[in-house]
């Protein structure tokens, strides 16, 4: 006996980009390209820890927007764990899909944990055309470089002639220009080697002096939401099944997990500094005892999660410690709008996250755009035309965040322990839930993950989960054996036209038995379908849910084809001596209203009864 077992969605209405995503290929046990994570700020940032930024210089970067960033230093990336953050990242939504709901990473999160500016317009303009002559002018006068030709590449320079250059003397009694120039010439490194670097990994577009002009104005874009943006936009291109690199801000990923991931965050070993951004907590000494780094080891933390293993509001506490810079975006923290950085633009779902906010989760909204849309935005690239005029090709998305105040996301106060009962339904059945346990690490918790599955993937029921944890159903079956329900139906037929709303009869949701159990060829395994345990009365009406019937039109509980039980009085009577005299006694004692003999309960302590006992065996 064997079944078509896949992981899911049930419905296709969410993930229409299931199919190529990468998860369906590490399940299927097809082989996917390992990602190679772009980032050249290393030398950067080790630059500046032995030549400290002077105050003179300091003090523009600060105007500029750039200050928290500088002052949250440099840490290694964990590329077990961003690689299956990555698995669970679905582009049609801009979330990780976990067991326990949808997360993602907000412009809360990128306005504390680096002190980037979220308000103001966003980061934009016009391609300029220009010759190598205007370049080669506009470096000097901006940034106080002269590059050769070599330098540039397009409208595009080296970040490696930046990287010379900082290495210059500079005085510390520079005047305001020099200092202006230095300080441009830090935040466009910063620009191409940690917030937008590219596949390239090595330059960075001179369009960005654009915004650095005047330090002033560029204090009043919204650095954040640009930076967000492009962390989206490269989550969304590695999730691909083709995908051979990824770039762009994935520190701040990797910040945004130690900060809410219990079970994947590193001990701090010191007192936080509330002076600066939040992200500067994991600049100090750090231990890694608890914490694996490999990627099967992350896969199994996020398959296994629990509700309490994941911080919905991390910053809670320490978020009125922490510099203004920080809090400076929150009236646009919950904003259904749209992030834009010149030619990127992606979508910000804080509806999707509501518990991220300390809020109860609805169910979700419809996705803000198309399939189509998603794919032509998706295709823009900007080489190769060097005249766009970019706010007025986005101008729709662009109207959308002059107009985000406007749409800021309520809901009722309270993180609940689980999804409202029709939300969690929604997520499950729209998801993929499961991975390929194969690829997850085999250690003692493998039995965890095995019963995770047998309880929540081999079809049980998705009508009243009432403590969703990983797929566990609100019926605990107590014997398992060898993943078998202790419930076998066998020869059931299912017409499957009595349930408008039911998975297909050939849907299962989980790993194939392959992959469950060792010893496969033993015996066969077989779990009844969703609707083949009948708990519930059939109702007739046809808009009936199966997923949330409490949600449904005339919802009662009862149970299907069982009669009440009569009320049966078989007239059995005990008398005084069909009991011993210690139970007698302390059931009359205890009684109430009863007439008792005392005289016979007198006569009987006197001439107990002589019970024989029997011999033992063998005599």
């Amino acid at each position: 006996m064997s079944y078509d077992l896949h992981p899911g969605p049930m419905v296709d209405d969410v993930l229409f980009l299931k199919d190529s995503h990468r998860a369906r290929d590490i399940f299927n046990n097809r082989e996917v390209p390992k990602l190679v994570f772009r980032r050249a700020d290393q030398k950067f940032f080790s630059f500046l820890s032995s030549n400290p930024i002077t105050d003179n210089v300091k003090r523009y970067i600060d105007i500029a927007g750039f200050g928290g960033v500088i002052d949250s230093g440099y840490r290694n990336l964990d590329h077990g764990l961003l690689q299956a953050l990555i698995e669970r990242w679905r582009p049609e939504t801009h979330t990780f899909h976990l067991p326990i709901g949808e997360v993602t990473v907000t412009l809360e999160d990128i306005n504390v944990l680096w002190g980037l500016p979220i308000e103001g317009e966003v980061v934009s303009g016009c391609e300029q055309p220009s010759s190598l002559a205007d370049r080669i002018v506009r470096c000097h006068t901006l940034i106080g470089l002269t590059p050769n030709e070599n330098d540039l590449k397009g409208n595009a320079i080296k970040l490696t002639a930046i990287f010379n250059h900082l290495h210059n003397n500079f005085s510390e009694n520079a005047s305001d220009f020099e200092c202006m120039q230095r300080a441009r010439c830090i935040i466009l490194y910063l620009c191409g080697g940690t917030f937008f670097s590219d596949s390239s990994n090595n330059i960075v577009s001179l369009s960005i002096l654009n915004n650095l002009e005047d330090l002033t104005a560029c204090g009043h874009l919204s650095w954040g939401s640009a930076v967000l943006a492009m962390l989206y936009r490269n989550l969304c291109k590695a999730a691909s099944n083709n995908s051979t690199n990824i770039g762009g801000p994935l520190y701040i990923l990797q910040l945004w997990a130690w900060s809410r991931i219990t079970t994947l965050a590193l001990t701090i070993l010191h007192e936080f500094d509330n002076r600066r951004p939040y992200y500067a907590m994991w600049r100090e000494k750090l231990t890694y005892k608890d914490v694996s780094h490999s990627l099967r080891a992350c896969r199994s933390q996020l398959q296994t999660i629990r509700e309490g293993e994941f911080k919905w509001r991390p910053y809670e506490q320490v978020i009125g410690f922490l510099p203004g810079i920080c809090r400076s975006g929150i009236r646009s923290w919950q904003s259904e709008c749209f992030l834009i950085y010149w030619d990127v633009v992606e979508f910000h779902t804080p509806q999707r996250v509501m518990r991220q906010f300390g809020m109860v989760q609805r169910i979700h909204d419809p996705i803000p755009i198309s399939f189509n849309e998603h794919r032509k935005l998706h295709t823009l690239i900007r080489t190769g035309k060097p005249d766009n005029n970019w706010p007025n090709i986005h101008s729709k998305f662009l109207s959308v965040w002059n107009q985000r105040w406007e749409n800021v996301v309520q809901g009722m106060d309270g993180i609940s322990q689980t999804y409202q009962q029709a939300g969690q339904f929604m997520h499950m059945e729209s998801t993929l839930n499961f991975q390929n346990f194969e690829t997850l690490q085999n250690t003692a918790n493998q039995e965890r993950k095995k019963m995770c599955n047998v309880r929540s993937g081999a079809g049980t029921s998705s009508a009243q989960h009432q403590n969703y944890q990983a797929g566990t159903s609100n019926v605990e079956h107590e014997n398992f054996e060898a993943g078998t329900s202790h419930v076998q139906h066998e020869n059931y037929e299912l017409d499957p036209s009595q349930f408008s709303n039911a998975p297909s009869p050939s849907f299962f949701s989980g790993i194939n038995q392959n992959m469950m159990f060792e010893h496969n060829n033993e015996q066969e395994v077989y779990t009844p379908q969703i609707s083949m345990l009948p708990l519930f009365t059939q109702p007739d009406s046809e808009n009936f849910n199966y997923y949330a019937p409490q949600f449904s039109p005339n919802y009662a509980q009862g149970f299907s084809g069982i009669s009440p039980l009569p009320a049966l009085d078989l007239n059995l009577h005990m008398s005084v001596r069909d009991l011993d005299d210690e139970t007698f006694l302390a059931n009359t004692l205890n009684a109430e209203d009863v007439d008792v003999d005392q005289n016979t309960i007198a006569s009987r302590r006197r001439n107990p009864h002589r019970h024989r006992r029997r011999p033992g065996c063998g005599t």
